[in-house]
């Protein structure tokens, strides 16, 4: 197996953790209810807890007919972005904890392969 010369780097700490905070924030608080505006949808909440309400929008059949990705975007809860926001700063994370130990298996095989070779010969 070849080594690729370009390798991708998991991404800082602040990265790995601010990136898709600052995502889900302008997502959830402004880019979500300007479309949901712009396409004359009808906004939707519920629960009233200490964490706040669930939002969402709600469309007509011609709406949903003629935009069926911006709503179907649109109709999905702010708190189940959220989750999947969460859930990409958790492979993140993963994937900066698992990179350093793939790497030195990676080391560890290529020179034990080396060996071998050496020893054949």
């Amino acid at each position: 197996m070849t080594e690729s010369r370009f390798r991708l780097r998991p991404p800082s700490f602040m990265v790995s953790l601010v990136l898709p905070l600052v995502v889900g924030v302008l997502l959830n608080a402004v880019v979500r209810p300007w479309l949901g505006q712009q396409l004359g949808g009808t906004p939707r909440s519920s629960g009233a807890s200490v964490r706040g309400q669930d939002h969402w929008w709600e469309f007509d059949a011609a709406t949903r007919a003629e935009h069926p990705m911006l709503t179907g975007f649109l109709t999905t809860s702010d708190g189940a972005i959220a989750m999947l926001l969460f859930a990409v700063i958790v492979l993140l994370f993963a994937w900066r904890f698992l990179d350093p130990r793939i790497r030195v298996f990676r080391a560890r095989r290529a020179a034990a392969a080396a060996r071998r070779s050496s020893a054949g010969s």
